[in-house]
């Protein structure tokens, strides 16, 4: 296995788009591999427990940025980095340009969030943006939002499906 040290790319998309590829990146730090690029030439970076993040803005005459860094240190016993093998262009997909390296990305979140009303509420986003479901109800401490949403996630597994549909 032939090992890279350096791995740059520049995309760019609408802010969806770009929250998509962000979302990627926190499905790997949360599984521990961060996945980037396609399949082709997709570089797998090990990450540790403990991270730093450096966070930058700036304004110039023409434009603005926000840089992310993420630092940890690399032990020598540690594979910090692995390239994958080319795929066949016969079984290549549409590029996800960064993910999990174990392929378990979410596609969608829980939030929290304060609401005009000064109530606290809890939906579910798809990473692309969409909301796909809500508490329905508001709460005045967010701390039984969390235990609302709590009790969706532990209940919902093994909900039954009422009604009469097709497939």
């Amino acid at each position: 296995m032939s090992q890279r040290d350096e791995y740059e790319t520049e995309l760019t998309g609408s802010r969806a788009e770009i929250a998509s590829v962000l979302h990627g990146v926190a499905d790997g730090l949360r599984t521990g591999a961060v996945r980037l690029g396609d399949e082709t030439g997709a570089v797998t970076v090990e990450t540790p427990e403990e991270l730093t993040l450096e966070i930058e803005f700036e304004t110039e005459d023409d434009g603005a940025s926000l840089e992310l860094e993420l630092e940890w240190s690399v032990s020598s016993d540690t594979a910090a980095v692995s390239s994958a093998e080319p795929a066949s262009e016969e079984t290549a997909e549409e590029p996800t340009p960064v993910g999990a390296a174990d392929g378990s990305q979410s596609l969608a979140r829980f939030e929290v969030y304060q609401a005009r009303d000064d109530t606290w509420r809890w939906r579910l986003r798809h990473h692309n943006g969409n909301i796909i479901a809500t508490g329905g109800q508001g709460y005045t401490r967010k701390h039984n939002a969390l235990k609302g949403l709590r009790s969706v996630m532990a209940n919902s597994p093994e909900a039954a499906v009422n009604g009469e549909f097709t497939e």
